[in-house]
């Protein structure tokens, strides 16, 4: 009994200190994200590139790799033509680990609405993102980014 009350009190304290960890976002991580998703709905390669940093990198959910903004522009130009054209996008901070030095390690949910699914057909893609970032003025620049979808896990052996 004493073992389940504490499982119980651990399940309920976790996402009191998730939502706690989500209220210290540094506001400049969060306007940053925030322009960050707005340039990526305009999908302008060139303006989603410049959040980058110069030697920043990118490889994409098909597995295309950026090094530099001008390969990220045109990793992020092809992913407009295989799924993101018409698109609508939304990204969702989950949670940010800032170590001293002016980084940041930024884990992000981003759902795709009306993307192009793998079969071909139109729905909502849910993507995960980390992203390096580092401090840049008043804002963040990208070092690297990795957005990938989870697999499905497989199904149960049989039983026996």
């Amino acid at each position: 009994m004493r073992r389940t009350s504490w499982l119980l009190l651990v399940a309920l304290a976790v996402p009191a200190a998730v939502r706690a960890e989500e209220s210290k976002v540094d506001p400049s991580i969060a306007a940053t994200v925030k322009r960050f998703n707005e340039a990526f709905n305009r999908a302008d390669p060139k303006e989603v590139a410049s959040f980058w940093a110069e030697d920043g990198t990118l490889v994409s959910p098909v597995g295309e790799w950026g090094r530099g903004r001008g390969e990220v522009q045109k990793v992020y130009a092809h992913d407009i033509e295989l799924f993101l054209k018409g698109s609508t996008s939304t990204f969702r901070i989950e949670s940010v680990r800032s170590p001293k030095g002016g980084v940041a390690l930024l884990d992000l949910d981003h759902e795709i609405a009306n993307a192009r699914m793998p079969d071909g057909s139109i729905g909502t893609m849910k993507l995960h993102v980390v992203i390096l970032a580092v401090k840049k003025g008043s804002g963040w620049q990208w070092l690297d980014a990795r957005p990938y979808a989870f697999l499905k896990p497989p199904p149960a052996p049989p039983a026996r």
